[in-house]
């Protein structure tokens, strides 16, 4: 669990919205300097200081979100970095003094899939069963009777390599 001051709901909401979250942070008014530019840009518009920021890593993709987030930990943006150290240094560049505010999530791998699972629930490639979070590309269709078909692009791509030529 996070050790912010929101109480369990929330934490709850920010361990499954951000499932591999390694660090996060509460940005306390006064306690960091804004540096006036984030250079990450929402819907054409640079995004502005930020109550909470959160580092997760995503173990499949090998790759580190920077996740900027409003007060109740809704995601407002998000950057890539190829390391833990890279976003971390990123965020110093944003908030002068953040990286000694950093704190551990503590979530275990465990805990962080049965939340994506929760998340997804049956949104599921209706073939092999991976989440939309574990594949490129995931295609949804409905039949006569209203019932969902999912295949994502690994299924596709082992179908087309069955065909006959």
């Amino acid at each position: 669990m996070l050790s912010d001051s929101h109480g369990p709901k929330r934490r709850r909401r920010h361990q499954q919205s951000t499932a591999l979250a390694c660090s996060a942070t509460q940005l306390v008014e006064g306690t960091v300097q804004f540096s006036g530019r984030t250079l990450l840009f929402v819907d054409g518009k640079e995004l502005g200081p930020v109550p909470c920021l959160a580092i997760c890593e995503n173990k499949k993709l090998a790759e580190v979100l920077l996740f900027h987030r409003d007060s109740e930990w809704n995601t407002l943006g998000c950057s890539a970095h190829p390391s833990v150290a890279e976003a971390k240094a990123r965020a110093e560049g944003i908030y002068a003094g953040i990286s000694t505010r950093w704190v551990e999530a503590g979530v275990s791998e465990q805990t962080a899939e049965a939340c994506l699972n929760e998340q997804f629930g049956n949104e599921r490639c209706s073939f092999c069963g991976k989440r939309p979070d574990e594949v490129d590309q995931m295609i949804l269709k409905e039949d006569q009777r209203k019932h969902e078909v999912r295949i994502c692009d690994r299924c596709i791509n082992e179908f087309y390599k069955e065909l006959p030529k």
